[in-house]
């Protein structure tokens, strides 16, 4: 819509009418609003059919903006020009500008500068075009060793002011103790300004509530639900507050593990954890169990490692009752019915409900503390026959104690244990690569396979979707604009405005510190409809003005300085829009904030850069008498009009 009205209002300022510079105009530059609707299609289209999370992430961005583009160019090729025709009004320009009110006094003379400018400069750079193209390269080339300064990550972490602590002690620990040193911690917490509330578990869960789904819980157990204040009444962000927790907790002797996971609970439960996690595939618990403390230890080492957490708890200590079923035949019992009564003592039984001011407890029995606390005593439950007899349970069973690992993880039909290390002002990619060169170090036993998955194998996963995008939308691109401009070579200088768009990429994030992770890079793959949209608008009236007549060169400076308003108006639309996403910093921002600063960059480092290597590059790859065919249409048209 701007081209086209901007078209039609320099049609205007010439002395054509509302209604004939609606049609003419409109007629001039149709064609590149057409194309560059297509460019924008080609590129948003494709990510309605990429997989992975991608594609779940950002297919109905796909299709609501490629609608919505096609929507508004049917728009601005009809409503626009017929609503220009009926509102505008034929208004000379004066001369003498000096005349007309503040804005065309000052701003406008500020515009012809701008335009003239330009034209000097595209008509300089025309004469010096071996300067211009080996300027241009020089300075993508640098850029691309920006990218060993860009960390990569998979989806940037939020702060939205939740975060869990957990907390594991000596094995065999008693809860009395447990409980003391989650007193110490809360008198930690209590000292943070910015902790709003928390929730703290300690020790064993013998209910097995809803908490127990969540969290792990045992007598050595300490788990803790931090709800920080609102992000713009804090300092200190959620990152900083988990750091200092953690140097606090490493002064506890008795805590042997411990992890402080920012925006926890439920989020992190539910995958959205961005971690690296080396897993090692192994049949044998004690092979898979040494190599993962190796790693441990190793990657602790490492800049940026935090949490360092082995998937598999350490052996627990269970009692097991083995039955003779030979005896319990004998007497007429079985083992679901024994199982069943020493379970009751034990555990306990709800038998009844008490009801107190509309509230309900469960009225649970089960023989007291002493009397269940030794395997002697619990050898010695009784319990009756169907006859009548008294049985002792050592009588029909032996109660064994065994160490049996708390729980087997299954991946691929296979065992395996999980070393999950959390990057803390490391990127990570970067992390990732460090961890994979620590495991090569390692010897590992030949039935055992060690991968690094977690977040990362995530992050590899979406690189690989987003650079098959990426490809599909070149392809795409390229192929509707050869088939609008009849050319393959003008479409491949319109496209040499994409590479100067990661550059303008790379330089954002660099100067910015944000890392080039999936959103970052799908904001970059974007910017491959946005950008050449310039160069169409430009290259279509370079076309237009040598159909006119006029000398390459000639052409190439007149339709420059006649397409600049448009250009820099597109270009600062889209600027403009994104703007506050690349500068939002309230709760959430996080996610998006790459995407914003990417094209913010990109966008604007390729349009000033554009404007400049598109002109030139179609000099350079211009032939002079390529137009002619189009010469010849016309002048056999004329022909049988007389």
């Amino acid at each position: 819509a701007i081209v086209v009205l901007e078209n039609i209002t320099k049609h205007i300022e010439r002395g054509s009418s509302p209604r004939e510079a609606a049609i003419y105009a409109t007629n001039e530059v149709w064609l590149s609003v057409i194309v560059t609707t297509l460019v924008v299609v080609a590129v948003f289209l494709p990510l309605t059919m990429v997989s992975g999370m991608t594609g779940i992430m950002f297919k109905q961005l796909g299709f609501i903006v490629t609608i919505t583009v096609v929507t508004s160019t049917l728009a601005a090729i009809s409503l626009t020009p017929m609503l220009s025709g009926l509102m505008l009004r034929l208004r000379p320009q004066d001369i003498d500008k000096s005349k007309g009110g503040w804005y065309q006094r000052n701003i406008i003379p500020l515009f012809d500068k701008l335009d003239v400018f330009y034209e000097n400069t595209l008509r300089w750079s025309l004469k010096h075009k071996k300067t211009i193209i080996f300027s241009s390269l020089g300075i993508f080339i640098a850029s691309l060793f920006l990218l060993k300064f860009i960390g990569t990550g998979f989806m940037s972490e939020t702060d939205e002011g939740r975060m869990s602590i957990a907390v594991e002690l000596q094995r065999g620990t008693r809860v009395e103790e447990t409980v003391k040193t989650a007193r110490n911690i809360e008198a930690i917490l209590n000292q943070i300004p910015e902790v709003k509330l928390y929730s703290t578990s300690a020790g064993s869960d013998d209910e097995g509530g809803l908490a127990s789904l969540f969290n792990q819980t045992g007598s050595n157990l300490i788990n803790v639900t931090i709800r920080l204040k609102d992000r713009a009444d804090r300092e200190r962000d959620i990152w900083e507050i988990s750091e200092l927790i953690r140097k606090k907790l490493a002064h506890f002797p008795e805590i042997v593990n411990y992890t402080v996971t920012p925006n926890g609970g439920m989020m992190s439960i539910m995958g959205g954890s961005n971690t690296v996690d080396v897993e090692i595939f192994g049949y044998d618990f004690d092979q898979t169990g040494k190599l993962a403390q190796e790693i441990k230890q190793k990657v602790s080492k490492l800049k940026g490692a935090r949490d360092v957490v082995i998937s598999r708890k350490e052996d627990k200590a269970e009692l097991q009752v083995v039955f003779d079923r030979e005896k319990l035949a004998a007497l007429g019992l079985n083992s679901a019915t024994v199982s069943t009564y020493v379970r009751n003592r034990i555990a306990g039984l709800t038998a009844s409900q008490l009801r107190e001011d509309g509230d309900e407890y469960n009225i649970v029995v089960r023989l007291q503390e002493d009397a269940r606390n030794s395997i002697s005593k619990i050898e010695d439950l009784t319990f009756m026959t169907p006859s009548g007899k008294k049985v002792k349970l050592k009588e029909v069973g032996k109660v064994k104690e065994l160490w049996s690992p708390p729980n087997i993880q299954h991946k691929r039909k296979e065992r395996f244990i999980t070393v999950s290390v959390k990057p803390v002002g490391v990127p990570l990619g970067v992390l990732a690569e460090q961890i994979k060169k620590e495991i090569k170090t390692i010897e590992k036993p030949k039935d055992v396979i060690v991968n690094v998955g977690g977040a990362y194998e995530d992050q590899q996963e979406s690189f690989a979707d987003i650079g098959l995008l990426m490809v599909m939308s070149l392809l795409l691109v390229f192929i509707v604009m050869a088939s609008q401009f009849e050319s393959f070579a003008k479409p491949f200088v319109i496209m040499l405005s994409i590479p100067f768009a990661f550059t303008g990429v790379f330089i954002a994030l660099f100067f910015t510190g944000t890392e080039l992770n999936m959103i970052a890079a799908l904001g970059a793959v974007l910017l491959i409809g946005i950008v050449v949209k310039n160069g169409i608008v430009l290259v279509d009236f370079i076309n237009l003005m040598r159909d006119r007549g006029l000398e390459l060169n000639e052409a190439i400076a007149v339709s420059g300085k006649s397409r600049l308003r448009p250009v820099l108006m597109t270009a600062l639309t889209t600027i403009l829009g994104m703007l506050p996403m690349a500068l939002s910093s309230s709760e959430g921002s996080e996610i998006w904030k790459p995407m914003g600063i990417a094209v913010v960059g990109g966008l604007t480092f390729s349009t000033i850069v554009t404007m400049i290597i598109v002109p030139v590059m179609y000099a350079v790859m211009a032939r002079h008498g390529e137009r002619d065919k189009q010469k010849k249409v016309r002048e056999q048209f004329k022909f049988l009009d007389k």
